[in-house]
């Protein structure tokens, strides 16, 4: 069985690759149960992109939460995943079937409130800097949303520097510009600029920083 970075990075979607390229400077021990949240959102935001009807989406939605608190995985290799980091203490059912529900309060109330969503979400992987790395979830998918200087610089340490190299990838993208349908145009030099940014050789700019 593939392990969620190994998805992630297969993926066609260059969201998902863009998130495994940053989870290479998250700390070993957690990157697979990150990188299994991370693929867990994006079925959620699935459900609710692919969905012809609400009621649809929340069947959606509702699966995934049932599945969790039941255990039934259908051999379904993201539950497997998931189920195993419950059964090892690494995270709980209650805090994934919490992240699925902010998609289900979204769809309920604001279904067209990606930004926040995301920026929930981030806030929930990051309970010790909440605030910063919302605004980092919500600039992934928000083209109109900022990431203050002070958030990346909350951000910098250890644990949380694959969040602080995402702000950095969302003002990158700003600069290169977005394309009509939300994603970035490909920079075949990414991988090396993230390195450059990973080992402070330079920087995207940003208000208070020189290019």
């Amino acid at each position: 069985m593939s392990t969620g970075w190994q998805t992630l990075r297969a993926s066609d979607h260059s969201v998902d690759r863009n998130f495994a390229l940053v989870l290479l400077f998250s700390p070993s021990t957690s990157r697979e149960l990150i990188a299994d949240r991370l693929l867990l959102s994006i079925e959620a935001e699935n459900s609710m992109q692919i969905a012809s009807e609400p009621m649809l989406a929340a069947i959606r939605l509702q699966w995934w939460v049932e599945a969790i608190e039941t255990g039934r995985h259908e051999s379904v290799p993201l539950v497997e995943r998931l189920l195993r980091h419950i059964e090892a203490g690494r995270v709980t059912a209650e805090e994934l079937t919490s992240q699925i529900g902010l998609w289900q309060d979204r769809l309920a109330s604001s279904p067209e409130d990606t930004g926040g969503c995301w920026g929930a979400m981030f806030a929930m992987l990051l309970p010790g800097q909440a605030e910063a790395a919302a605004q980092v979830g919500q600039a992934l998918v928000d083209p109109e949303a900022t990431v203050g200087d002070e958030a990346l610089h909350l951000l910098a340490g250890r644990d949380s520097r694959w969040v602080w190299m995402l702000g950095l990838l969302a003002r990158h993208r700003r600069q290169r510009g977005v394309m009509q349908d939300g994603t970035a145009h490909d920079d075949p030099l990414l991988v090396w600029r993230m390195l450059g940014w990973r080992f402070g050789i330079r920087r995207p700019s940003s208000a208070t920083t020189s290019r």
